[in-house]
């Protein structure tokens, strides 16, 4: 058994396309991400951490993941690309729609896809910030192809929580 048996129901792969731009998240192998607190057996195996949630990103085999408790709250890691910066799955997913459409208008089609608003940007009443109805991170990033094919949709991405490189 392989680490990312435990993630067999989150996506080996994400493609992002937007204005002629296209991105490509695909799953570590090797890595995976506490979202929480670390358990004590497991502060070796932290690679780097994020305050906000707190998420500590970790490298290891499942060995180290079987004797955890059951309720952790555990997620794959991503890569941007082959050799881009990983991303760690909040479970929230950008929408945006053509500026004169507003997402409010479209609340029903994205409650048929498995998704509530949970992030209206009033700044921007074409676009928001969306999870999945049941609030499960693994839902969110298979779901939001569905949301891709709505009509009128110009984005939808997950967000992925990426480490800030200083240069």
């Amino acid at each position: 058994m392989v680490l990312n048996d435990l993630f067999s129901h989150f996506p080996l792969r994400m493609t992002v396309e937007a204005e002629g731009i296209t991105r490509v998240y695909v799953r570590e192998l090797d890595c995976f991400a506490v979202h929480g607190a670390v358990p004590p057996a497991l502060t070796s195996a932290v690679l780097y951490s994020f305050e906000d949630p707190v998420i500590n990103v970790c490298r290891g085999e499942v060995s180290i993941i079987s004797a955890l408790p059951s309720d952790l709250a555990l997620t794959p890691v991503y890569r941007l690309g082959p050799n881009g910066p990983q991303g760690v799955p909040s479970g929230r997913v950008f929408i945006r729609f053509p500026e004169q459409v507003p997402v409010e208008e479209r609340r029903s089609e994205l409650k048929a896809c498995g998704f509530f608003i949970s992030e209206p940007l009033s700044y921007a009443p074409h676009a928001a910030w969306l999870q999945s109805i049941d609030g499960n991170i693994a839902t969110a990033l298979n779901g939001f192809a569905k949301l891709r094919a709505l009509q009128d949709v110009v984005l939808v991405e997950p967000q992925m929580l990426m480490r800030r490189v200083q240069r």
